[in-house]
Parts: structure tokens; sequence; C-alpha cells
């Protein structure tokens, strides 16, 4: 599938094609094919340095163009709405349409190692292992304006998830141990409140449908945290896996992902 390291997948729901980066700055495009079980290359493109604009990649009917640049590490990948944002090691953030065309390119300046994008596409969440960067998605984006908005910073690590219902940001905290729940309705964020139930480095964090808040680490537990009418979460119950977690991902119904290590994946239903 493809020459280098793959950091990270992400799913366009409209059609089930899978999207694909790699530590080459390659973007790919899959569509699975379910009768045989295997997944057709569509197209790719490389993302690069901070003047490249980044194209598709030639030889499969897109421009060469602007790809004079090396090319950088893609570490996240991200689908909202009918987009496809990308994040890099030197901290640009790109949007492609969903046949990988770029559509905006922005500065960051830290390397992305996580990154979130709210429901109306407004506003992006980046973070490393220091602070977490709110910036706000111009309406009509060009490609050679790489100016960025920073709304604000918030003390923290990545991951990092946002909910629109009450406007709220989950983020590790600088220890890694804990999560710390964010309110962005006044003119700054406040904390809200702080989750502390991991013994170590929590690496995963998810938000369901249900507003269920879902956290997994290198304690081997995937703890789901539920949603009062307080607008507080509580721990609802604590699920022991048989590795550590680096990452998860949420089904259609519900069910969670967690991945580990030498190829383990735990399915969980939260329900």
């Amino acid at each position: 599938a493809h020459e280098s390291v793959v950091f990270d997948i992400a799913v366009n729901p409209s059609n089930g094609d899978v999207y694909s980066c790699t530590l080459d700055g390659v973007i790919t495009q899959w569509r699975i094919d379910r009768n045989v079980k295997r997944a057709q290359h569509l197209r790719s493109a490389i993302q690069t340095g901070p003047s490249g604009k980044g194209q598709c990649l030639p030889g499969i009917g897109c421009s060469d163009s602007g790809m004079e640049d090396t090319p950088v590490n893609v570490r996240k990948l991200f689908w909202r709405g009918s987009h496809l944002y990308s994040g890099d090691e030197m901290g640009s953030i790109c949007r492609w349409t969903s046949d990988l065309q770029l559509e905006m390119k922005k500065e960051y300046f830290t390397e992305i190692w996580s990154l979130f994008v709210n429901e109306d596409e407004s506003v992006v969440y980046s973070g490393r292992d220091n602070d977490i960067v709110i910036a706000s998605i111009p309406q009509n984006p060009r490609i050679d304006d790489c100016c960025v908005q920073v709304k604000g910073n918030l003390p923290g690590r990545c991951p990092v998830v946002a909910n629109s219902k009450d406007s709220s940001i989950m983020t590790v905290n600088r220890n890694g141990l804990n999560i710390d729940v964010w309110s962005t309705e006044g003119k700054a964020p406040s904390k809200v409140q702080t989750l502390e139930d991991h013994d170590m480095i929590v690496n995963s964090i998810l938000l369901s449908k249900d507003e269920t808040l879902i956290s997994a680490g290198w304690d081997a537990k995937v703890n789901f945290w539920a949603l009062g009418v307080d607008g507080k979460y509580s721990l609802q119950k604590s699920v022991k896996v048989d590795s550590y977690i680096n990452s998860m991902s949420l089904s259609e119904d519900g069910s969670v992902f967690a991945c580990g290590k030498s190829g383990y994946i735990a399915k969980i239903n939260h329900k």
C-alpha cells in the first residue's frame, strides 16, 4: 500500500473511501471493494513543506505543479463534512476535497500530533505534547493565504476532542494521566472539570454520539465517562484489556475498537 510507515487513516462516511497518510508525505485514497475484500487505489497526493502547494501525484490525471519542495511527514488525518484535513510535522494543516484537490494550507508552526475540526468547520483544534491551539478556519480559504487566526491556547497535550452541543473541549493535561474538560462559551476557555482514573499515559480519547467520553492508554484499560444532567462527567465503567492502547475508533453501532501491541485489537460495546 505504502513504501513508508502509515501514521493515520480517515474514512469518508458518505461512500466509505479510506484515506491513509505516511512518513514520506503521501496521502492516498482507497475504495473498498467488498465483493473481493480488496482496496482499489484511486489517487495520491503529496503534502510538502510550508512553501509548497501540495498537489496530486503525477501520472494519475492530476497536476504535478508545486511539488518542488520536500515532502513532510503527515501525522494526522481527520474527516469532517465533505473535506479531509491533514496535519504534518512542520505544523501545516491542509484541507482537501474528496478527490484530494488542495483547498487550504495553514501554517501553525508546531508539529501536529492531534487534529479535530468542529461540525460546521469553523474551528480547528491541534496540538502536540504541550499546548492545544484553537484557530479559526476561513469560510472561503485560499491556498496562497497561509496566515492563521489563532483564537487561543489551552495548557495540555494531544489528543483532543470537542463537543459542539455544549461548546466543550476535552484534552489530556500536561502530566498525560488526566483529562481536562474546558468550556468555550465565554471570551476565554475555562476549565470545568478534571477526570482522574488512569494510572499511565492516555493515548486516545473519543466522544460518542450519545456524548459518552471514552479514554484509553498505557494502563490497558478503556474508560467510559457519562455526561450527567449537571454537565459533569462521571466514570460509568472501566474495561480492562490485554494490551496497552495506542488508538481507538468508533463504529456506527457504537462499538469501540481499541488497538494495541503486536496487532492487538479489542472490540467493546459501551451500551
